[in-house]
C-alpha cells in the first residue's frame, strides 16, 4: 500500500546562490510549500521581478520516512525548468511551467 508524506513545511530558499550547497544551508530562508518568490516584485507593475534562478533545499533523515522499497518525489508545480538533485546527485530536469 502507497503512503503518502507530506513535506512541504522548513524548505531552505535562497536566490543569492550560484551552485549547489555541499551541505544543508543554515543561511537561508526557510518557509513552507507552496511559495513564489515573485509574490511582490511580479505584481507591483514595475517590469522588475527577479528571473533568476532560486534554489529550495530540505533535509530529511530515512527514518523519518516510512519503510519502503522505493520513494517517489512528486513536485505539482515547479515553473519554469526545475533540476531535482538527492545528496549532491542530479536526479532529473523538468522544463515547464507548472506541471507535476
Amino acid at each position: 500500500m502507497r503512503t503518502i508524506l507530506n513535506i512541504n513545511a522548513k524548505w531552505a530558499f535562497t536566490k543569492q546562490a550560484h551552485e549547489l550547497p555541499a551541505s544543508m544551508p543554515t543561511d537561508w530562508n526557510f518557509l513552507n510549500l507552496p511559495h513564489s518568490w515573485n509574490a511582490i516584485d511580479g505584481q507591483d507593475g514595475g517590469n522588475d521581478y527577479f528571473r533568476g534562478t532560486g534554489w529550495y533545499a530540505k533535509q530529511l533523515s530515512k527514518l523519518e520516512l516510512p519503510e519502503a522499497e522505493r520513494y517517489y518525489l512528486e513536485f505539482r508545480g515547479a515553473n519554469s525548468s526545475a533540476d531535482v538533485y538527492l545528496d549532491g546527485k542530479h536526479l532529473a530536469h523538468h522544463d515547464g511551467g507548472y506541471s507535476t
